[in-house]
């Protein structure tokens, strides 16, 4: 045998023989079972997992034993396997198959699911390694923990496995049933043959209450549940469905079909049912009521889908996609989701917090050839809440050019709007104001985010930032730019910023989560500071310097600059600190800061605090000094060497303090001069003071005692004298309670205040106040308590009042006042109002909720802030506050009762009821009112008034106005108008140009004018109001004493221009007649033009018919108007003279001005006194209506004259006017009696007409009466003929008292009395005479025209006011008497 050959073959026995003895090692002694379970394990073992067997037994001799196999992840144990044995055939694993009649595994632990293991990269391609035929499978103990079974669960199972590996085939029974307290079993049988083109599949379980299938879909109640799939076919066109159940009712039913397509699977997929018990508690939303779902599409070999129709639809939402996607072609997939009605709210949990979203909608598509298509997204969001902010109309857009969805890497655009946010945290509160627009541009690498540019911007900040995130170990670099606006920042920073801050930083953060900030720069206004920080380990070091360049930004009279420097080292919470202010000159309330100087070093630690803190300068020539020491002593904090000295100012004190940094000591102040030390605060302060405060703790809680006297001070407009403070304050930083006394002599700011002095007690946690002030004038006093506790103050009213302006205010009960985080509630303060109550009780804080009950308020109240208002009557009813106190919103419903004011009075309303109700809302008040009266007025009506912007009007009112409120005004004028009208009345366009229309209808009203007569009867009157004009469109009514009248025009309704008139009134067939003196038949056409507010102008012609003017057979005397003073009269009478005072004359030209023209041709008859005469002509009445002038003249056509029988023919006559309504008068009347001729002249004014008589030839005037009435000498006159001439002459005259005719007749008779009198009822006329006898005895004789009218009388004055008086009658009767008279 070649030597070669030999070689091979010792090595293949060497081989051989050692394969044998490490096979007899490994499976018969106890080491090499050792090391084989842990081949075993080393091989079943992977990335994320790792299996331990151990027990391994029986290979050669008896079944095959394991006695464990452990499965674990990186969180331990989650599958155990016990007591493992089989009879596999070892002959069988030759031939790549694996046989036996049994497999048995005892127990089987399942505690929870596995984490999941890293991606290895496979193709999720599915092959069989060997064949398999198992006749039978026993599991009888099955444990899964809650996390799988949704409570603890025992199972066992029986099956039967066979399954070849080429061709593929698999056929399985397996029965499952529960083994503990619960019920419940699973049947399944499959059959799946590729290669025979068989898929048979048939699934059956039935759970009680309380199953595991419950559990694990966490079905509230976990209730009965029963499932069946079952589907048979070739598996190139597999069709198959299967339902659910939930107690017994089905919940889901469902259908599908599988085939066979080139490259791939085409697959259809029908559901419907209430799916929403099936998902998360957080989905729910989105299966809400009865839900469709269907999918139909090809899922490809190569990873690509074809979606041909895919949508669901449920009570919430719609839903819809089509379209492919396909790593190797073309990319053309759509989808699009939305809302079916309300945005669909879903909620999830991070920790302890919720989130809640409310989704509009999403849509986008995948577009694009190859492996990295383009993506669009858009999500549109109603709102997105966390328990710390708020996020309205949020949209987000996010779109990529080309991303590789495999590796997820590629460009990112996103782009996001927020339309409104909200949050709890106050500091963000100021950055949230408007529209949020979010960008970010980066891209996704394998290892990295590069971010080119990020932004966040609205109107408070413009911040942005661009660099680099590992995705690998978190390292960062980025550069940090925001411009924040000053408005977002506190206010207490305002004055040393610009409209604007500029930030601008590098940030940098290593793999050791290390952070640095270089390069740091703030600047704004006149601030600059920069520098750098770095936090690292535990450690800080932070470097910054800067300066203020202006230090007038603090206050209008400082002028200067400081600068600033601040170092930190040493442990994150407790480094080191040094920080140093100063400035070499300040300019400051007239002094001059020179040298400042203040330095602080120490430690910051919150547990050891400790520093040393020196101020120096010169305030003016003033030496500043300052010094203070905090230091930690055994535990103790002790400030010391506390003092302050400028000039004359002390200030001094040493205090301890403890754990809570509460002090206990004394500091005193002397400030003879506060000014040199306000100036070096900036501020512009006079004035001194003195005096200390002391500073314990105790049982309950850190106290101050302070005792203060302030002889004057002087801020600003704010200034005092007298001031003095005594009081403790106990527990000052939890609930403060005060006891002691405050006064004050005098406080100015902006009110007067003096005698101020307030008492305070403390009674527990309360303090109690008592006292009062004089506010302006007013005295006010208030009682009551206060507390300070945990945030909140309460206050308790018992009792205070005030007078103001004539209005007693005061507390009628108590009450309770509480303000805790910014709200303030009232509960029921009730104030006594002039007799009236008004309830307050709500809240205030950021929003409103104040309700006020008022209750018989006197309108009254009013009249002390609006002298003249003169409001009447009470108030009763609601207003409520709500909203934002910038914009509250206003509600009421109010009910005025007598409700009256001087200006209601004055325009004739009695007292009225008012109800209304409305909003006052965003500058608009809406409101409904109805207003009635006792005299019948009743409106009502509505509308809105915009109170800023365009300041518009849309009011409507409607209802009825009786004419009976123009009583008191007419009637002063001798008017009376009756009757009511219907209004319709619109106000729109503007405050300040109201549009007025609407219409204004009055039916059967009627006019009196008393001093002339005239009525007009049956007034029907239509007026439109319509672009601030009043349209008289018809007027008509029925004058009393005979005739029409009718009118139209317009009336404009501008106050500004005076209500500008342009009326026109025709009167046809009046007839006119004041029953005594005037009777005239008119006609005319009357214009009214001009402003019936200043002096509008009545013109036309007035054409008069028959007109007969009687002049009555006897004129009345005169009256002269009576001066009537009243003393102590009452408010009404008062109201009532002012009302019936005529019109001071002159004025200016205001009232009526006339231009009419009075038109009387013929038939104007004069009769009456003897006087019989017809005139015609015309007159011009021009001027004030209050003074008019007339002229013109009426010439006698023909007339004539009797006297006693006697007729005289005018031989000329006028009746003249020549600017006077007072016509001159120029008559003569002639007759020839014997030889002579007699002339009748009737001259001068009419109010004074004189009568003379005159002949030819010449004689005396009784001579010539005597001669025209008896054609006899006076002389021979008989008594009779005598009482006759005296009659004459009375008819001439119009009186019955004397005349010079009359004086002449006494004179010749030689008697002390003669008269002429007339009976007003019978018309007769008697003549008496008297005389004298002596000083105390009258005699006097009376003769009548009637036969008995004859009379004789004696008066005889005994004395003392007694008289004897008797008298006799021609028809023989007689008479007498005794009389007292006495004036007194």
């Amino acid at each position: 045998m070649p030597r070669s050959l030999r070689i091979i073959r010792n090595l293949v026995l060497t081989v051989v023989a050692v394969a044998a003895l490490a096979t007899g090692f490994l499976t018969l002694t106890p080491p090499g079972l050792g090391m084989l379970a842990s081949i075993a394990s080393n091989l079943a073992s992977g990335e994320g997992r790792t299996v331990r067997i151990s027990g391994i037994g029986g290979i050669w001799s008896g079944p095959l034993t394991v006695e464990t196999v452990i499965v674990e992840d990186g969180e331990g144990p989650w599958l155990a396997l016990r007591e493992i044995s089989t009879d596999i055939s070892y002959l069988d694993l030759i031939s790549k198959k694996v046989s036996a009649e049994t497999l048995r595994v005892g127990r089987i632990e399942a505690p929870r699911r596995p984490v999941a293991s890293p991606d290895d990269g496979s193709t999720g391609s599915f092959q069989l390694p060997v064949d398999i035929d198992i006749e039978k499978i026993d599991l009888p103990e099955i444990a899964l923990g809650a996390d799988l079974a949704g409570e603890v669960a025992t199972l066992s199972a029986t099956s039967k496995l066979v399954a070849t590996a080429s061709p593929l085939r698999i056929e399985t029974e397996t029965q499952v049933s529960r083994t503990d307290q619960r019920q419940g079993d699973l049947d399944l049988t499959l059959v799946f043959a590729p290669e025979e083109n068989r898929l048979d599949l048939k699934v059956e379980g039935h759970e009680p209450q309380g199953g595991v299938i419950a559990n694990l879909l966490k079905l509230p109640g976990a209730p009965p549940v029963s499932i069946a799939v079952e589907g048979s076919g070739p598996a190139s066109d597999w069709r198959g469905r299967g339902a659910v159940a939930v107690n017994e009712a089905v919940a889901a039913k469902f259908s599908g079909r599988h085939q066979f397509v080139d490259g791939g699977s085409r697959v259809e997929l029908n559901a419907e049912g209430e799916f929403a018990q099936f998902v998360p508690p957080q989905f729910q939303a989105l299966a809400a009521g009865q839900t469709q779902v269907a999918f139909a599409g090809t899922i490809r070999t190569d990873g690509g889908i074809a979606i041909e129709a895919a949508s669901i639809a449920s009570a919430s939402l719609t839903g819809k996609a089509s379209g492919s996607v396909d790593p190797a072609g073309v990319s053309d997939l759509t989808f699009d989701i939305r809302a079916a009605g309300e945005p669909v709210a879903l909620s999830f949990a991070e920790g302890e917090n919720r989130i809640s979203l409310a989704i509009r909608s999403a849509e986008g598509s995948i577009a694009g050839t190859g492996a990295k298509p383009s993506l669009d997204a858009t999500v549109s969001l109603a709102s997105l809440v966390h328990p710390q902010a708020t996020l309205r109309d949020v949209g987000v857009d996010v779109s990529s050019p080309g991303f590789d969805v495999a590796t997820r890497t590629g460009p990112v655009i996103v782009r996001g709007r927020i339309g409104a946010a909200e949050t709890l945290i106050a500091p963000l509160v100021p950055f949230l104001v408007g529209q949020i627009a979010l960008a970010a541009d980066a891209e996704i690498t394998d290892g990295a985010i590069e971010v080119a540019a990020a932004s966040i911007e609205n109107d408070a900040i413009k911040a942005s930032a661009a660099g680099t995130l590992s995705r690998l170990d978190g390292q960062a670099n980025f550069d940090v730019k925001a411009d924040v606006a000053r408005s977002a920042l506190p206010a207490g920073t305002h004055a040393v910023l610009g409209e604007r801050v500029a930030l601008a930083a590098r940030v940098t953060r290593d793999a050791e989560r290390n952070i640095d900030a270089t390069d740091l720069k703030v600047s704004s206004g006149p601030l600059s500071t920069g520098g750098s920080i770095r936090i690292a380990d535990g450690k800080v070091a932070a470097d910054l310097a800067g300066a203020f360049a202006d230090l007038s930004r603090l206050a209008a009279d400082v002028s200067g600059a400081a600068r600033f420097e601040l170092s930190a080292t040493g442990a994150l919470f407790a480094p080191e600190v040094s920080v140093t202010l100063s400035s070499e000159r300040v300019e400051s309330g007239g002094y001059a800061i020179t040298g400042l100087s203040l330095k602080a070093a120490g430690k910051a630690d919150a547990a050891n605090p400790a520093a040393d803190v020196s101020l120096t300068g010169k305030v003016g020539e003033q030496a500043l000094e300052g010094e203070a020491r905090l230091s930690t002593e055994g535990g103790k904090r002790v400030v010391s060497g506390l003092n302050l000295s400028l000039g004359q100012n002390r200030i001094s004190g040493d205090l301890d303090l403890d754990d809570a940094f509460l002090p206990k000591g004394r500091i005193a102040f002397e400030l003879p001069d506060i000014a040199p030390l306000a100036a070096l605060a900036l501020q512009q302060v006079s004035g001194s003071a003195t005096g200390s405060i002391s500073f314990d703790s105790g049982a309950g809680g850190p106290s101050a005692r302070i005792d203060a006297k302030v002889p004057a001070f002087s801020r600003d407009t704010v200034s005092g004298r007298d001031i003095s403070i005594e009081a403790q304050v106990v527990n000052y930083l939890a609930a403060p309670a005060i006891s002691g006394r405050i006064r004050a002599g005098a406080v100015d700011a902006g009110a007067a205040i003096t005698a101020l002095d307030v008492t305070l007690s403390r009674d527990g946690a309360w303090t109690g106040f008592d006292g009062g002030a004089t506010v302006n004038g007013i005295a006010a006093k208030a009682a009551g308590r206060a507390k300070f506790e945990d945030g909140q103050a309460t206050v308790e009213l018992t009792r205070g009042g005030a007078t103001v302006q004539g209005v007693a205010a005061t507390v009628a009960a108590p009450s309770t006042i509480v303000n805790a985080g910014g709200v303030t509630r009232i509960d029921k303060l009730v104030l006594g109002l002039s007799g009236g109550t008004a309830t307050v009780s709500g809240t205030a804080g950021d929003t409103l909720a104040l309700t006020a009950q008022l209750a018989r308020v006197p309108a009254s109240i009013a009249n002390g802030f609006a002298p003249g208002f003169g409001a009447a009557g009470t108030v009763s009813g609601t207003v409520r506050v709500s909203g934002a106190p910038s914009a509250p919103t206003i509600g009421y419903d109010l009910r005025l009762a007598g409700a009256e004011t001087s200006q209601t009075r004055s325009a004739g309303f009695g007292a009225m009821t008012i109800a209304s109700t409305g909003t006052f809302e965003g500058g608009t008040l809406r409101f409904q009112a109805d207003v009635g009266e006792g005299g019948g007025l009743s409106m009502k009506g509505g509308g809105t008034v915009q109170t800023g912007g365009s300041r518009a009007l849309d009011v409507k009112f409607a209802g009825r106005v009786p004419f009976g409120f123009l009583t008191r005004r007419l009637a002063a004028q001798g008017l009376a108008l009756s009757g009511a009208a219907d209004v319709s009345l619109t106000v729109g366009g503007t405050t300040a140009a109201p549009a007025i229309g609407g219409a204004v209808r009055a039916s059967g009203a009627r006019f009196v004018d008393s001093g002339s007569g005239i009525a007009i009867d049956g007034i029907d009157a239509d007026i439109a109001l319509a672009r601030n004009t009043a349209t008289l469109r018809s007027f008509t009514g029925t004058i009393s004493t005979g005739g029409r009248v009718s009118a139209g025009g317009t009336v404009g309704l501008d106050a500004a221009a005076g209500f500008p008139a342009d009326l026109s009134i025709k009167v046809a067939d009046g007839r006119y007649t004041d029953g005594r003196v005037v009777t005239a038949n008119f006609s005319g056409d009357i214009a009214v033009k001009g402003p019936l507010a200043a002096a509008p102008t009545l013109g036309g012609t007035i054409n008069l018919g028959r007109t007969v003017i009687t002049i009555p057979e006897k004129l009345s005397p005169s009256l002269s108007r009576l001066n009537v003073q009243h003393r102590n009269a009452s408010g009404a009478v008062r109201t009532q003279a002012e009302a019936l005072a005529p019109a001071s004359a002159g004025g200016g030209g205001g009232g009526l001005m006339l231009d009419l023209t009075v038109n009387a041709p013929n038939q104007l008859f004069v009769q009456g006194r003897g006087l019989n005469a017809e005139l015609g002509g015309s007159i011009k009445l021009t001027g004030p209506a209050s003074s008019p002038s007339a002229t013109g003249l009426f010439k006698l056509r023909r007339g004539r004259l009797g006297i006693l029988g006697r007729r005289l023919d005018f031989s000329e006559g006028s009746i003249g006017f020549s600017g006077s309504l007072v016509p001159t008068l120029d008559f003569a009347a002639t007759s020839s009696v014997n030889s002579s001729t007699v002339t009748v002249t009737i001259s001068g004014e009419a109010t004074n007409p004189k009568f003379s008589f005159s002949s030819s030839p010449a004689a005396p005037e009784d001579e010539v009466l005597a001669q025209l009435v008896f054609g006899r000498a006076m002389g021979s006159l008989s008594a009779v003929q005598i009482a006759q001439l005296a009659q004459a002459a009375a008819v001439l005259a119009g009186v019955g008292g004397s005349t010079s005719l009359l004086d002449n007749l006494q004179g010749k008779l030689g008697v002390d009395d003669i008269d002429v009198k007339t009976d007003e009822e019978t018309g007769d006329t008697s003549v008496s005479v008297g005389k004298y006898l002596n000083d105390r005895t009258y005699l006097s004789i009376e003769k009548g025209s009637q036969p008995g009218s004859g009379k004789a009388a004696i008066d005889l004055n005994v004395g003392r006011g007694v008289k004897l008086r008797g008298g006799a009658t021609d028809g023989g009767e007689t008479k007498g008497g005794i009389f007292f008279e006495r004036e007194y």
